[in-house]
């Protein structure tokens, strides 16, 4: 067990160090405000030669100011995109509580915390896989017959597939959002058109992983605990997402029935 104070002004440094990439692994893989800032605080105040620690974050920054020996030391770190993979905020957040039982000096942590940054969390193919059996499973839970189940797990598993590879190719949250949704859409009428399946139940279950359900709920999240400048921002970029989808589904029904189609 190590239990050591800080005793110099670059230990002081690397424990501020420490501390913002443990948060910003957080932020950066979809964890809320609260619990943020919680753990960030938790790391800082381990150490009893800290005081006046004041932690603040919002949805892509982490501000850390804290004292020692009677100099302020702040940290400032920007989180440039934000994703949802809770494997990385369970390992920083049992990170957080060893660390603050003493279990790591410091530079064990920023190796443990390097660790953590570069561990493979949920493997792509099992994203994949995921993210089909939840749309032709979603098709069964609004009444969908064979018709529909298979053709919504075949554009779900497509659907998650092509975001893949937008995303690899850097494109902003809402484009990749619009165009899978122009995907999804355009596929499934396409489906549709040739099986006499409803395209309504195929579309709807194929944009469930892509729903912004946990941004949504980290929103409410937040703003009940009194984070109201995240808990804002984080719903605006929910709506946005929102918005992309609906108008990207929207474009392929209207050619569609322009054309006669449908």
């Amino acid at each position: 067990m190590v239990h050591e104070k800080i005793t110099s002004y670059e230990e002081a440094i690397l424990l501020s160090e420490i501390a913002a990439n443990a948060g910003a692994i957080m932020l950066a893989n979809g964890a809320e405000i609260y619990r943020v800032e919680d753990t960030v605080e938790r790391i800082i105040r381990s150490k009893k030669s800290i005081k006046d620690v004041d932690v603040y974050a919002t949805v892509n920054v982490i501000i850390i100011s804290f004292s020692y020996e009677g100099n302020i030391h702040t940290n400032l770190r920007r989180v440039k995109t934000r994703g949802t993979n809770l494997h990385y905020v369970d390992k920083v957040n049992t990170f957080s509580r060893n660390f603050s039982q003493g279990m790591y000096t410091l530079d064990e942590a920023v190796k443990e915390l390097e660790n953590i940054r570069n561990s493979k969390g949920t493997s792509t193919s099992l994203k994949i896989l995921g993210a089909s059996i939840a749309s032709g499973a979603y098709s069964i839970l609004i009444g969908a017959s064979i018709k529909e189940i298979v053709p919504a797990f075949i554009v779900g598993l497509l659907g998650y597939l092509f975001c893949i590879f937008l995303e690899k190719n850097s494109l902003t949250y809402f484009i990749v959002h619009f165009l899978y949704g122009i995907f999804v859409s355009f596929l499934a009428l396409l489906i549709s058109y040739f099986t006499g399946s409803n395209y309504d139940i195929i579309i709807i279950s194929a944009m469930m992983a892509f729903v912004p359900g946990m941004p949504i709920t980290n929103a409410v999240r937040d703003i009940m605990s009194g984070d109201a400048t995240s808990g804002l921002i984080a719903a605006t970029l929910a709506f946005l997402i929102s918005i992309a989808l609906a108008l990207g589904v929207a474009i392929p029904i209207s050619l569609f029935r322009f054309v006669g189609l449908i």
